[in-house]
């Protein structure tokens, strides 16, 4: 029975400004499965461990102390743990199904002031000091459990101070899919930030494609300028550009640069295998956020989620205060930490997790075109969130000062579960725009004045490189005979002139918005000034429909 201190929870944070989040490296396989009686999963760990601790340190040994009396029920796992003074990097993996002892081993690391940690499903603490507790901590069998399990051979002798023993390679060692899979998405983020990308480069480029397992990343690394929401928020939307890795110009990218393949990852063709890359961008994403710590806020103000669903790349974030009491229903729900399933074959047009995957998937289809109109508006609403949470930061801070807490708490829970509301009706709006905008293979802006729609309409066609391609891989195939001087044909088939590689036929045929085939021809024929048809002649023209 615990009688301590308890701490509102929202999300992966609390209302003392302490955060927690992972990811899972699974490790060796002799460890990954718990004993029978174990009964704490990771997810349920980070909860408990936010609802009764308020300091990194105190959620390291809350941590401990939970899992070594009821079990630690999952594979291993890195944990990132972040209070107003500290961000501590937790690496654990449980002791085994036949071990009599509870609980797991463990690494922890404090994260150097002004540098930068990250890590992605793979073990990555190596080596480590024994004797400054004040930047790692280690369990006491860390090595011995290695030992018994025929894992590692003490060289020293002297378990205790063995600085020999390597976690991550003795509990979850590098593979091609470790290096290429997980270590490639640290590489995005370091390279992104380091004062010489390709020095960085340079080093370890061979190691995250899978070809050099020993020049391992450093642990953490300084970037070249303070960081700020925008730069993790581009880290967080890579999907490695400007990499060794990038796959946005082969052939599985398509004619729309698409940086996206079906699963699996490994697939077989022909006796040999292959792979698809894994980049921090990616569809399968359930949720995410982007966590903010201000040591100058008292605790109920400090901790910020910018809290999004689906893909990292595309999906839109707001601004949650920790000390929260509700959250947007566009948001909140019950799910498997409740014991339910997700329901994810009911589609909910009120939770914005199925509205962020139609704008997301939406555009998985022509990335090149539709992403950037994507990314700009998730830019334009992160913005107009920062400009609106200063504002609520001074109210509920003056609230706070004058000592009515309860009604700070009150005011930064009614604009979070606001700005939620807000987000899921813009991006449901936002949705049909793009559908709007893009629809059919085009796209089409207002254009005033234009007597047919009020648009302009255009095709993007296909890039020369892209025409290229298809010549050279289909031996004629699609060759025209008979057509010279430009001619060409529009989406019906009809004959049109057109000499430009990229152009397409104009308004009319190509949206065939319901009319008949003479009004087509007649606004495609039709002079594009204000010589617009005389509303006589409209009416005429109607008449036929």
């Amino acid at each position: 029975e615990y009688n301590g201190r308890t701490y509102n929870v929202v999300g992966n944070a609390n209302e003392a400004g302490l955060v927690i989040g992972e990811t899972t490296f699974g490790g060796i396989e002799k460890l990954t499965t718990p004993r029978e009686d174990a009964i704490i999963d990771y997810g349920s760990l980070i909860y408990i461990t936010l609802q009764r601790s308020a300091t990194a340190r105190e959620a390291i040994q809350t941590m401990i102390d939970l899992t070594d009396q009821y079990g630690y029920a999952s594979e291993g796992e890195s944990f990132s743990i972040v209070d107003s003074n500290e961000v501590w990097w937790m690496e654990v993996i449980g002791r085994g199904r036949d071990n009599p002892r509870q609980g797991f081993v463990y690494v922890a690391a404090r994260v150097p002031d002004g540098y930068v940690a990250s890590h992605a499903n793979q073990a990555r603490i190596t080596t480590f000091p024994r004797d400054d507790p004040e930047n790692y901590l280690c369990s006491d069998d860390i090595v011995s459990l290695a030992k018994s399990l025929g894992l590692y051979e003490s060289v020293s002798g002297d378990e205790e101070f063995d600085l020999q023993f390597s976690f991550s390679d003795v509990y979850d060692p590098v593979t091609f899919e470790g290096a290429r899979f997980c270590e490639g998405r640290v590489f995005s983020v370091y390279h992104s930030i380091v004062s010489d990308p390709k020095d960085f480069h340079d080093k370890y480029a061979d190691y995250v494609r899978g070809k050099d397992f020993t020049s391992r990343m450093p642990l953490f690394v300084k970037p070249s300028k303070l960081l700020t929401l925008d730069d993790i928020t581009n880290a967080m939307s890579s999907h490695y550009e400007q990499t060794p890795l990038d796959w946005s110009n082969d052939v599985g990218a398509g004619m729309y640069h698409v940086p996206y393949r079906p699963r699996p990852l490994v697939w077989k063709y022909e006796e040999e295998y292959y792979c698809n890359e894994r980049p921090i961008g990616t569809q399968q994403t359930g949720w995410n956020f982007i966590a903010v710590v201000r040591p100058t806020m008292p605790p109920p103000l400090q901790a910020i989620l910018w809290f999004g669903v689906d893909d990292t790349s595309t999906s839109p974030r707001y601004p949650v205060y920790a000390s929260s009491t509700e959250v947007s229903s566009a948001y909140g729900g019950v799910g498997t930490q409740d014991g339910n399933p997700s329901p994810l074959l009911d589609f909910d047009i009120s939770k914005a997790f199925w509205v962020q995957n139609m704008v997301s998937n939406f555009a998985y289809a022509r990335w090149e075109q539709i992403y950037p109109v994507i990314n700009e508006k998730r830019r334009s609403i992160q913005e107009d969130f920062v400009t609106r949470m200063a504002h609520m930061d001074d109210h509920a801070l003056k609230l706070y000062e004058s000592g009515n807490i309860d009604a700070a708490v009150n005011s930064v829970t009614d604009f979070s579960v606001v700005a939620g509301d807000e987000l899921h009706t813009v991006w449901w709006k936002f949705y049909g725009q793009l559908f709007a905008k893009f629809r059919d293979g085009y796209e089409i802006n207002e254009k005033s004045g234009e007597a047919s729609c009020g648009c302009d309409v255009k095709s993007a066609g296909m890039s020369k490189d892209w025409k290229k391609r298809i010549v050279g891989e289909t031996a004629g195939k699609y060759k025209v005979t008979g057509m010279a001087n430009g001619n060409g044909v529009d989406d019906d088939g009809h004959p049109i002139h057109n000499d430009d590689d990229n152009a397409g036929p104009n308004m009319g045929t190509m949206l065939r918005q319901g009319q008949s085939s003479a009004f087509a021809v007649q606004e495609s024929d039709a002079p594009k000034s204000d010589e617009s048809l005389k509303a006589s002649n409209k009416l005429k023209l109607k008449a036929l429909q």
